[in-house]
């Protein structure tokens, strides 16, 4: 019998399934997801009625089942076909964004295409992730010990290209993507002598940031009180004249370096305590903030059981940047931990997976997939709860908004794909599938050695 013949029987063998553990953990938060948007939203009315904007959610989980469903049964190969459309369209509409996107809250991140607002930040964060999977990969050292010194400057540059894309569409974007890239180019073994670059480059970086910060703290103040009696005796001299602008100092007020020191400041410890500071509803005030720890207080933990929120008409994005508040409200400490224990699900879920997938690119794209879901979660749950500062992120699968939706169960969609087509289960086992004449030649590199 020929080679081929036998390799054809092996294949046969070979029972395709998905991993119902991440199937689970996205169904419970779609399942959420309606129950709490539907609560969230339930005040605001939507041409005449009050089901519309529920309606028009529940469209979107539809749309999105679909496309993971869809993605789940396309073989993970043909993802890198995916992440060329998706690097092109993402790039494409960050730099529009800035030009011709519409003003919500202060922030440009959004164009209007008169059926649907596209928010550019949302396509960027996959297809860094798709990217740094293929060239992270692509690049693996023929021997199977790591990333070789050419994957580490393209790694670098994916990185930095879409960090300065998204860093004038809001600093949280910028700081998502730049987490998901080094978390993948860790996970890829980077040679020694980089490692040890860049964690005394990282150290620095964070010492320099917190002697700024106690500098601007400590500083602060007498320079301010300088600056105020110096400008009111220049006022009294002469005439107040129109201030211009340089070209420096507009690129500066793009990147709303005031917005982000002002919630850097109102968030760091030994200022006022929060409850005695005045409620701001205006632009760019803590009303959202005050607003989310009240309704976190008033689940007592217990929670006020789904419908009975009172703050979700007080709330101004409480179905999309504060929605994790409400749950807390409505469901209680259980709740919120339910929802937090399924997306550690996925992360642990994706972890063991890509343990044993054969391939670089396969554990890769399912890592890259999963942190791009999972960091963007915690990130927004511990907003919610006063963790980090406020910075508007919505919470992967439960939100409303149909960019995340979508773009997050593309997401989801591959890495079931991976779970699929790269590993068998055998009892309570993971085993890799040897898919190697499945793959194109650039993706064949083996999963680096000791990168896990």
């Amino acid at each position: 019998m020929a080679i081929t013949d036998i390799n054809k029987i092996k294949k046969k063998k070979v029972k395709y399934t998905s991993d119902w553990t991440l199937w689970a953990c996205y169904l419970i938060l779609c399942a959420v997801s309606i129950v709490e948007v539907f609560s969230a939203s339930s005040l605001e009315l939507k041409n005449g009625s009050v089901y519309s904007p529920i309606t028009s959610h529940v469209q979107w989980l539809v749309l999105g089942f679909v496309m993971v469903f869809g993605l789940e049964h396309l073989h993970y190969k043909y993802t890198k076909v995916i992440m060329v459309l998706m690097a092109s369209v993402s790039i494409i509409l960050a730099i529009l964004t800035p030009i011709i996107g519409e003003n919500v809250n202060g922030a440009v991140r959004a164009i209007d295409f008169g059926f649907v607002s596209v928010q550019a930040a949302e396509p960027c964060k996959l297809a860094c992730a798709m990217s740094l999977a293929y060239v992270l990969s692509r690049f693996q050292k023929p021997d199977g010990t790591g990333l070789s010194g050419k994957g580490v400057k393209w790694g670098l540059g994916i990185i930095l290209i879409f960090v300065g894309l998204l860093v004038f569409q809001g600093g949280s974007n910028a700081l998502l993507v730049l987490m998901v890239g080094v978390s993948l180019m860790l996970l890829s073994v980077l040679p020694r002598k980089i490692l040890w670059v860049g964690g005394t480059l990282a150290i620095l970086l964070i010492a320099g940031a917190v002697t700024a910060v106690v500098i601007s703290r400590t500083g602060g103040v007498e320079a301010n009180a300088t600056e105020q009696v110096a400008s009111v005796e220049v006022v009294a001299q002469e005439e107040v004249k129109p201030e211009k602008k340089s070209p420096l100092d507009k690129i500066v007020d793009k990147l709303r370096t005031g917005t982000w020191k002002r919630r850097i400041d109102d968030w760091l410890p030994g200022g006022e305590p929060e409850y005695m500071k005045e409620t701001d509803y205006g632009l760019g005030g803590n009303s959202q903030k005050h607003h989310a720890f009240m309704a976190i207080a008033h689940g007592n933990g217990i929670g006020v059981m789904p419908g009975n929120s009172r703050e979700c008409s007080r709330l101004q994005l409480a179905f999309s940047d504060f929605i994790y508040a409400i749950i807390l409200e409505e469901m209680g400490l259980f709740g919120g931990f339910i929802v937090l224990l399924c997306y550690l699900g996925i992360l642990i879920r994706a972890c063991m997976i890509s343990k044993n997938c054969k391939s670089a690119y396969a554990s890769l794209l399912i890592m890259g997939m999963a942190m791009v879901i999972v960091y963007q979660a915690i990130y927004h749950m511990s907003i919610s709860v006063g963790v980090l500062p406020v910075s508007g992120q919505t919470l992967p699968f439960i939100s409303k908004g149909g960019t995340s939706i979508l773009i997050m169960s593309m997401a989801m969609g591959m890495m079931l794909s991976v779970s699929r087509y790269a590993v068998e289960r055998k009892g309570a086992e993971l085993r890799p599938i040897d898919d190697d004449d499945e793959l194109p030649e650039d993706l064949k590199a083996d999963n680096p050695a000791g990168g896990f």
